[in-house]
């Protein structure tokens, strides 16, 4: 029986599987052939369907046996006999399969199974057949041979057309598997596929079997699905096929399996048929044709009325075809489908140039409403295309000519319709067709218009020529390129297609060509690497093609963007990545030599190693240079690069660059007086940055600028980058040249910047393309304005502009319906963001210009204001003025209305809970604020004009009315209440002084808002000047701010207590007291306080919260912290998110710490941008730049934390100390990073936390006694006395001694030195020594200020300290100082007594320099004064031979001996700071003091040989033969040390001679020039000798030497770190200045190629001036040390002055200033009340006249003529707001400055030609210092106030005149004056008893009195002066030299000295030259 033969098979077949487990599978073949053989060797005929199933179901297991992954393991449990299961495998083994790397076995094993596959065997053998199918397929070898893969394929694919469904349908769900295995889906395998389906088709067809239909459309189905290549269209075209069967079932089962084909493949139905698009298209035409001429040929016979019905019956027919397909793939209706398809459709129709065709084409228009010739011309491009590629030429000619039929017009109009499209569609195809889409351009080429660019032959057969006729059309084309790449309805295989033709487009092209559109081609192959993923072997080719195609030239600029745009390909497609940069660096790398620095961040990767050799090579070759310098300056060139991605990568590189040299970035920020040039660069670059239009660009910018920390505004220098882009041409409207250039440089730019994003780069091409041609701008021969805008363009721009003046761009706009959109349209629904606001009204606007130019310029620049509203931002200004021209009533209404929308608007909600205002509003305020200020522009140049012009036309003064009619309407205080909200203060400033001034309004009502403007400005100096003009009663809110300005918050709490009562629920003052006592660090109390009032009043809860959420993390409560944080989700100011911050890093919550971190950066930046608009952004945004400084500081304070989860935390990585050091030095900027460290010290608890903690409290504490919050500092001392520092005592003291109370201090003092150093403890670290050290000094300091010891005690002291800390500066200095001050006493102030002392005190000054520099302008002045004068006195005794003349010998030889010591031991640059003094006293009579001295000025002419010999010039060139002769000794003493100066100094010699030569020589009176190369020809030439030596340009910033600010010797120190100019050679022109000694104004070419202008003057001994100058430059450092007036940035503007000889000189031109009497003059002459010289000679009366007499003249006749007009000048020089401001109050500042500096030198002679305005920065500027020491009182008519403070000074001081500004600049100057007293008077000391300078000339009669040999001058009167200034110190008042009073306190002085100065009683007595009425 059967069972017993399956049991014989069964052991027969493991007999062999056991002996053949070891052998080959050949072996086994045999074995399995012999298995079937034994099988049907019985010839069991009937084999039982038994046996069949065993052996059918063994299949798939044995495949996995012969593939070698089948194991036999034995059952673990014997086996139960008694169930026997009848199964070929036996049942104690159990079969495991693993299909991991298995050996592939051969299809012909498995023949005899197929016999189990014929239709007559039972279908359960055939199920489990079907079921091995998966393990079948995953061993069979498909690529082994052939004919047996075939067998086995047919006989498997036989199973679709089973009888039996249940066996189809199995074999449908494996079909997958077979094609998984399938290698690739090509070849015969295809062939196979696709035969037996349609034969299997076929034969259901014939069969009319339904069910089998049904299951074939199952298997079709299930076909496409598992598909992947050309087998899906082919499953879905039958799926389709079946789809429009007739019967039912049928067409549903396809439907069904259709929209389950797209589900598979997990895409849209649309996006299905988009894919397949050409074949459906393809399959209908054929489908319809066929129908179509199958009725028509049937047709003739019948009568015209059966013919209609036929073709109706036969277009419902169509449309039902095509709707069934339309809706399948989900198309919304047939015409939505129609117009999706058109394109594919017409064009296969065309070609089959039929009659059933055109009925087909007739369909289809009438569906869609149009008529069939529009249907046809409209798609000619596409039909074109398509017949070019797919047709012989014959049907090419057939499809033409019916074309032409069809369309009744002839072929040469079709084709040049739409030519550039039909070019764009040809050559879509080129990659794929190249030679018919040739022979299809050259037949368009043949057809050309006339006009077409190309003018070349017209039968183009070459390639060059070729490309020649496509080169203007290139741009066109490259844009279509880049929609097809862009387009989402593009499918992918088109996209492949379309960078496959470019490929092809580009070689065609060639290098000349695709050069000059690289920068469009780029954005192209930009856009096709969004398919990276999809494609990317294909992107990689298109690049490298790219390259290749490029000229070479080209390769180097685009290098980093080429590489920048394939970086993220290096991962992907390695070695062709590789290959494009090999080309690039290695195969060209003398091409991009100059551009190798921009590569910085290529990633490790081993295929680009040869690359990076090169690199290195490079690095290396560079790298002489490479210090951290260079890097930045390549990061900030890579920074402002016009691609995002290598800005990107540039920023984050820095960032690292910053954090690893951290140590080096705070040297230069803080070790020398000003900030190395290369920081104040990096932070002008890197706040620009913030305006960058990529977030994450814009974020690295943030924490860039944070890295680097919160520099002090005061110490960088934003001058050099600011003045360039400040020579400020005002742009009057379209006809401007300037105007055109501008727009086209902003439309470049965008051009640039969207490489990315297609629509907004076509849109500046479009209107970069029309500008072009309406201001017909190209190069030519001809000089035309066109030519000549084109050549302003520098060579980068014009190669992108080029290829747009040939380009034929259209734009689409819709058109707009404007009377329907709501007005104002600001807050609408079109206007409720900023880009969609300016560009409606922007666009709403244009439509209202009447002047035709302007309307066609906006126009077309229209399109782009939607992609960019820089450009709308940039021309809303012109547009504006453009429409008030021309512009109706209503119009101008309409306008007004929207202006006043914007400014009245006022968020506050969102105000209150940000930190800020939303985007919309300030940006539209900022925008509103523009367009006005160039309307004010505007006005004011038309005005200019008008004046200019003499006859004035109607129409002319019309325009300028209408614009200020319009401005008038616009109130300003309106303008200054939205300037204020939208924290634009200083604009605010300037409206409400307009609002004042020109509404004559009475200031005093409106002293509120100003005052309140100056608190919010952080300008205490405003506050006080508002209160100081209030004559009413201060309110409480005004008094309020007063407290705020000056840091009193304790009365500014008892103030709010008061307000509170009067109006309990106002929440502004719960604001204000729980604010104060924040500042008061009253932290408990803000908590209690505001839960307090939240008790009451819950609904505050979101405005009050934030407070106690500062306290509570301030506090380290961090349960608080999260309690509040949670009760109130809205607010989100700046200390709710550093609470978040910190309480997430409590947490340990990575990611919502760096989510908010996130988002608390971004909500800094926004503010900076916005201030980056204006200029003094840095300072406007200062707040914000701390709080980044801050992020930084927080986020690497919590990255170790999250890193090492527990354990000990190391050192901060970053250097705290440091970082504070260099902040700004108030309170203001200080405590909040104080505050925040305080809490991460508590988060991350350290052993020496609480030590750490109380350092912060007492930095706290010495910040806000410096800024006199005294009850600030009192709180913060309290909280540091929990630590126990020594310096706390020191603190404490310091601060008892500032509130005054000095004995308390000097007791507190001296406890703390004795508890913390007790005597017999030895201190151990150098710390605590610096500290014991430094109470030391500090007690001896108090000891001698309160007088309370005698001398011997305070000596004593001072002396320990020297013991104690040896090789400290301070200790030695005041030792020094003290001995110096206690010697005259000692010695009853005889010299011959004084040898000892000096020498003692000489000894500690040099000791005190030897180890720093803090006092060097004290003590180096005082130390060789005393050592000279102690010589020269010696030699007289000498020479009288006093008995006391061998002590005295021997004591200078001492004291001799000490400054050799020191002259070896300091540094020349230190002598450099007392050259002047040297080198005065050159002439020293005693010889032995001459050697040491002429040691000392060798030493620094050594170093500084180029400083020194301008310098030393006067005196070699002095007509004393003593003086030249001694400057001759050093020089050879010099030359002698060094002989290459020889040459050097014989070159500066000769050119002295020279430049002497051009001072003096004659000028005749009416020659305005000279000519360099005629009447200095031997100037010219020297300098132009090749050989002649560099020479330095004399500037100021390279002669006054720049100090070390941090202690120690620094003997390597570049005292000049600016950048160097030496004298290249001289510009032809001389000029001749109008002045009565005739001056010449010469122009030098430096070696860095800018011109420096500088004067000679003749007849003037400049040796004052000079001396003058280097005492400005020293008060210049003291008030560049100074916080206070660092904070003012109060200074001296300085210039250099070399004498060259006694009596003439070169000075420095100063550029951009005009004289006040000429600013004046030019504005009254404007108003017409201007007063001859001839009228003025006319009032003049008599010096003897009665002062009422004068005083009368003066206001009755002199002041009417001269009203006070000098503000006007600031308003017109400085059109911006904020540079307005910043003008001013440099202008209220430096007057300042200079009247105080100007009173105690007595400085005269200040009339109105001797004041210079400088027209960038509004500074004065003071020249011609001779009339000086009070020498002005002995004129004839006496000068008789202190500086010139007179009418119109006022007036350009704003409303607040003297007061505010003006008046704390001069207290905080005679302060500081006060203050630096021993210096300053030790400098000038020196410079008064410069024996060479005669500072009085002598009386007449005795001219040359006490001149002997040297030609030195004793000056008499030295004395006097010195007293005189040293009294004026004091406070000493003297008029006519009689002393008035007691000496006055500083602002009682200043008081004072105001009141002089604008005294008319005084006034009107002045000399009439000195203009005192002006």
């Amino acid at each position: 029986p059967i069972p017993v033969l399956v049991c014989q098979i069964k052991d027969i077949f493991f007999l062999h599987l056991h002996s053949t487990l070891s052998t080959s599978p050949v072996d086994l073949a045999q074995s399995l052939r012999f298995f079937f053989f034994f099988i049907y060797r019985d010839q069991i005929s009937d084999v039982s369907e038994l046996v069949k199933k065993a052996c059918a179901s063994i299949a798939g297991k044995l495949a996995c046996y012969l593939a070698g992954t089948f194991n036999l393991s034995p059952h673990l449990t014997e086996p139960d006999i008694e169930h026997v299961t009848y199964d070929i495998l036996c049942s104690s083994l159990t079969v495991i399969s693993a299909h991991e790397n298995a050996c592939s076995v051969k299809a012909s094993i498995f023949k005899p199974f197929f016999n189990l596959l014929e239709s007559q065997v039972p279908s359960s053998v055939k199920l489990a057949f079907i079921e091995n199918i998966p393990h079948l397929c995953k061993h069979l070898d498909f690529r082994d041979d052939e004919s047996d893969v075939k067998i086995l394929v047919v006989a498997l694919l036989n199973l679709m057309e089973d009888p039996d469904k249940d066996v189809r349908v199995a074999f449908s769900d494996n079909i997958r598997n077979i094609l998984a295995s399938l290698d690739s889906e090509e070849g015969f395998i295809k062939e196979l596929f696709v035969s037996r389906m349609k034969e299997a088709y076929t034969n259901a067809k014939i069969s009319r079997n339904n069910e089998l239909k049904d299951t074939l459309i199952l298997t079709t189905g299930d076909i496409g699905r598992a598909a992947k290549g050309d087998l899906v269209p082919f499953a879905l075209l039958h799926l389709l096929h079946c789809l429009l069967s007739k019967s039912a079932s049928v067409a549903g089962a396809a439907y069904t399996e259709i929209r389950a084909l797209a589900a598979a493949k997990s895409i849209k139905l649309q996006a299905l048929f988009s894919q397949y698009k050409k074949p459906i298209c393809q399959f209908l035409v054929e489908s319809l044709h066929s129908s179509q001429m199958a009725v028509l040929s049937n047709t003739p016979c019948q009568s015209n009325e059966l013919q209609k019905q036929e073709v109706d019956h036969q277009r419902r027919m169509a449309l039902d075809t095509l709707a069934e397909i339309a809706n399948v793939f989900d198309f919304p209706d047939l015409s939505r489908f129609l117009s999706r398809t058109l394109q594919v459709l017409l064009p296969d129709l065309a070609a089959k140039a039929s009659p059933a065709a055109s009925a087909l084409i007739r369909t289809i228009a009438k569906q869609l409403n149009v008529n069939r010739r529009e249907i046809l011309i409209n798609n000619f491009k596409y039909i074109f295309s398509h017949l070019v590629c797919s047709c012989s030429k014959d049907e090419l000619e057939r499809a033409l000519h019916y074309l032409k039929n069809e369309t009744e017009i002839e072929l040469g109009s079709l084709l040049r319709q739409d030519y550039q499209g039909l070019h764009n569609e040809l050559l879509l195809r080129i990659g794929e067709h190249y030679q018919q889409v040739f022979n299809g351009l050259s037949i368009l080429a043949s057809f050309a218009s006339n006009d077409d660019l190309y003018q070349g032959p017209r039968d183009i057969a070459s390639p060059e020529l070729m490309a020649d006729y496509l080169q203007p059309k290139l741009l066109g084309i490259l844009a279509f390129f880049n929609m097809q790449l862009l387009s989402s309805s593009v499918g992918i295989e088109d996209k492949k297609m379309a960078l496959n033709s470019l490929m092809s487009l580009m070689k065609l092209m060639g290098s000349k060509h695709i050069s000059s559109v690289r920068v469009k081609m780029m954005t192209t192959l930009r856009t096709g690497l969004r398919y990276k993923d999809d494609f990317p072997e294909l992107c990689c080719r298109s690049w490298d093609c790219f390259v290749r195609c490029l000229d070479h030239a080209y390769l180097g600029s685009l290098l980093s963007h080429v590489i920048v745009a394939l970086l993220p390909l290096i991962h992907v497609q390695p070695k062709e990545t590789a290959a494009i940069f090999y080309f690039l660096i290695v195969e060209n790398r003398d091409a991009v030599q100059d551009f190798l620095h921009e590569i910085y961040f290529l990633p490790d990767h081993p295929e680009l190693k040869e690359i990076q050799i090169v690199l290195q090579e490079y690095r290396k070759e560079s790298s002489k240079s490479s210090d951290l310098q260079t890097t930045l300056q390549l990061s900030m060139k890579a920074i402002q690069h016009e691609n995002v991605d290598v800005r990107i990568h540039a920023l984050t590189s820095l960032k690292e660059t910053l954090y690893r040299n951290q140590e080096k970035l705070i040297k230069y920020a803080t070790d020398s007086e000003t900030v190395e040039p290369v920081i104040s660069q990096l932070v002008t670059v890197l706040l620009i940055g913030c305006q960058d239009a990529n977030s994450q660009a814009r974020l690295l910018c943030g924490e860039c600028l944070g890295e680097l920390g919160a520099i002090d505004p005061g110490r960088l220098d934003f001058s050099t980058s600011e003045t360039q882009g400040n020579n400020f041409t005002f742009v009057a409207g379209v006809e401007d040249p300037n105007f055109g250039h501008g727009l086209l440089m902003e439309l470049t730019r965008a051009f640039m910047a969207y490489a990315d994003n297609v629509r907004a780069q076509d849109s500046a091409a479009y209107a970069i393309q029309e500008l072009l041609s309406i201001y017909d701008c190209r190069e030519t021969n001809t000089d035309c304005p066109g030519s000549r805008l084109w050549r302003r363009f520098p060579e980068h721009v014009q190669e992108i502009l080029e290829p747009h003046l040939n380009t034929r761009y259209k734009s689409y706009q819709k058109a707009v319906n404007w009377s329907k959109m709501k007005k104002p349209i600001y807050l609408s629904k079109l206007g409720n963001n900023f880009a969609e606001w300016s560009a409606t009204w922007a666009g709403y606007l244009i439509t209202k210009v009447r002047h035709d130019l302007a309307s066609r310029v906006f126009s077309c620049c229209s399109i782009m204001m939607k992609n960019d509203f820089k450009v709308t931002i940039y021309l809303l200004p012109h547009i504006l003025v453009y429409v008030l021209l021309g512009c109706s009533q209503e119009d101008q209404q309409e306008v007004y209305a929207e202006i006043m929308a914007v400014l009245k608007h006022d968020d506050v909600c969102t105000r209150r809970l940000q930190d800020s205002a939303s985007d919309l509003s300030q940006l539209s305020t900022q925008t509103v604020f523009s367009m006005l200020d160039h309307l004010t522009q505007w006005a004011r140049h038309k005005f200019q004009m008008l004046i200019a012009e003499k006859t004035v036309s109607n129409e002319d003064y019309a325009e300028y009315q209408s614009v200020t009619r319009f401005l008038d309407l616009i109130p300003q205080d309106t303008l200054a209440a939205a300037s204020f909200r939208s924290k634009a203060y200083t604009r605010a400033v300037m409206h409400f002084e307009s609002f004042i001034t020109e509404k004559k309004q009475n200031i005093q009502e409106h002293l509120g808002f100003l005052q309140k403007l100056y608190a919010a400005m952080h300008e205490p100096d405003g506050v006080a000047g508002v209160s100081a003009i209030r004559k009413a009663e201060p309110s409480l809110k005004e008094q309020i701010l007063e407290h705020e300005s000056i840091g009193l918050l304790r009365d500014a709490t008892a103030c709010y207590d008061r307000a509170i009562q009067l109006e309990s629920d106002q929440i502004i003052h719960y604001h204000g007291v729980v604010k104060s006592m924040l500042g008061l660090g009253q932290l408990s109390t803000v908590i209690t306080q505001v839960n307090g009032v939240l008790a009451n009043r819950p609904e505050w809860t979101s405005e009050l919260n934030t407070y106690r959420v500062e306290a509570a993390w301030k506090l380290t409560q961090w349960d608080l912290l999260e309690n509040y944080l949670a009760a109130d989700v809205k607010s989100s100011t700046w200390s709710v998110r550093l609470g978040q911050l910190l309480l997430s890093a409590k947490k340990k919550n990575t990611t919502d710490f760096y989510e908010t971190l996130k988002v608390v950066r971004a909500e800094q930046i926004v503010p900076l941008s916005a201030a980056s608009f204006e200029r003094g952004s840095y300072q406007r945004g200062y707040e914000h730049i701390i709080r980044l400084h801050m992020l930084c500081e927080l986020e690497h304070s919590i990255v170790p934390l999250f890193q090492q989860m527990d354990g000990d935390h190391g050192k901060e990585s970053l250097n705290w100390i440091a970082r504070i050091e260099m902040t700004q030095n108030s309170y203001r900027a200080k405590e909040p990073i104080l505050a925040l460290r305080r809490a991460l010290l508590s988060l991350n608890k350290r052993q020496d936390y609480s030590e750490l903690v109380g350092e912060c409290w007492l930095q706290s504490a010495r910040v806000a006694r410096k800024a006199g919050h005294h009850q600030t500092a009192y709180n913060a001392l309290l909280n540091a006395g929990e630590s126990t520092l020594s310096e706390l005592y020191i603190e404490r003291a310091k601060w008892l001694w500032s509130k005054g109370e000095v004995h308390q201090a000097l007791i507190v003092l001296q406890k703390g030195v004795e508890l913390c150093f007790p005597e017999n403890k030895a201190a151990s670290d150098t710390k605590s020594q610096l500290i014991h050290g430094r109470a030391m000094l500090l007690v001896g300091r108090f000891m001698e200020e309160t007088a309370n010891f005698e001398s011997n005690a305070v000596m004593k002291k001072y002396k320990d300290v020297t013991f104690f800390l040896p090789e400290w500066e301070d200790g030695h200095f005041y030792l020094a100082k003290y001995y110096d001050k206690l010697m005259p006493m000692v010695t009853d102030n005889k010299m011959e007594k004084q040898g000892d002392l000096i020498r003692y005190i000489v000894h500690h000054f040099g000791r005190s320099l030897q180890y720093g520099n803090q006092f060097i302008y004290q003590s180096m002045p005082r130390m060789l004064s005393l050592w000279l004068d102690f010589g020269a006195k010696a030699y007289e005794c000498e020479k009288v031979g006093r008995p006391d003349r061998v002590q005295m010998r021997n004591d200078l030889a001492k004291i001799n001996k000490v400054i050799t010591d020191h002259t070896n031991q300091l540094a020349p640059y230190q002598f450099l700071t007392a050259f002047s003094q040297l080198i005065s006293r050159i002439c020293h009579s005693h010889e032995e003091v001459f050697v040491v001295l002429m040691e000392i000025v060798a030493k620094v002419f050594l170093t500084y040989p180029q400083q020194a010999m301008w310098m030393v010039t006067a005196v070699s060139k002095s007509s004393y033969p003593m003086r030249v002769n001694r400057c001759k000794e050093i020089l050879n003493k010099a030359i002698h040390m060094k002989a290459s100066l020889g040459k050097f100094i014989g070159d500066a010699t000769r050119l002295t001679d020279k430049l002497l030569e051009l001072c003096n020589k004659p000028v005749d009176g009416n020659n305005s020039t000279l000519s360099m190369s005629v009447h200095f020809k031997t100037l010219k030439k020297l300098v132009e000798e090749q050989t002649f030596s560099e020479i330095l340009i004399p500037l100021q910033s390279v002669m006054i030497p720049t100090l070390p600010s941090i202690p120690g010797t620094h003997s390597n120190h570049d005292p000049f770190p600016g950048r160097w100019a030496y004298i290249a050679g001289f510009d032809d022109t001389v000029e001749i200045l109008a002045s009565l000694q005739k001056p010449k104004k010469i122009t030098l070419k430096g070696s860095d190629g800018k011109a420096y202008i500088m004067m000679c003057k003749p007849k003037d001994d400049l040796r004052k001036d000079c001396r003058l100058m280097e005492f400005n430059s020293l008060i210049n450092k003291c008030l560049r040390k100074d916080a206070e007036s660092r904070r003012r940035e109060l200074h001296i503007r300085t210039y250099a002055v070399i004498p060259l000889n006694d009596e003439c000189g070169i000075i420095e031109w100063v550029n951009n200033t005009s004289g006040l009497r000429n600013i004046l003059i030019k504005l009254y002459k404007e108003k017409g009340v201007y007063m001859t010289g001839k009228e003025l000679r006319q009032h003049m009366l008599p010096k003897s006249a009665p002062l009422s007499e004068k005083l009368k003249m003066f206001k009755e006749t002199l002041l009417p003529r001269h009203p006070p007009i000098f503000h006007e000048w600031f308003l017109r020089t400085f059109p911006d707001p904020t540079l307005w401001y910043s003008s001013r109050s440099s202008y209220c500042r430096s007057t300042a400055v200079m009247s105080m500096v100007g009173y105690i030198l007595g400085l005269g002679d200040r009339h109105g030609e001797n004041i210079l305005f400088d027209s960038l920065t509004g500074e004065c500027v003071h020249v011609d210092f001779n009339c000086l020491f009070n020498k002005g009182e002995a004129f004839e008519v006496p000068e008789i106030v202190p500086f010139r403070l007179t009418h119109n000074m006022v007036n350009g001081m704003g409303p607040m005149g003297t007061e505010g500004l003006f008046r704390r600049a001069c207290e905080v100057t005679m302060r500081l004056m006060r203050d630096q007293r021993e210096p300053l008077m030790s400098v000038l000391k020196t410079f008064i008893h410069d024996p060479l300078v005669e500072w009085s000339k002598p009386v007449k009669g005795n001219t040359k009195a006490q001149v002997n040999e040297t030609g030195e001058v004793v000056n008499e009167k030295a004395k006097t002066h010195v007293l005189d200034i040293e009294q004026r110190l004091q406070g000493v008042i003297k008029t006519r030299n009689r002393v008035k009073g007691l000496p006055l306190s500083i602002e009682g002085h200043v008081h004072y000295l105001i009141q002089e100065a604008n005294n008319e009683n005084l006034l009107c007595q002045m000399y009439m030259g000195w203009a005192p009425y002006m």
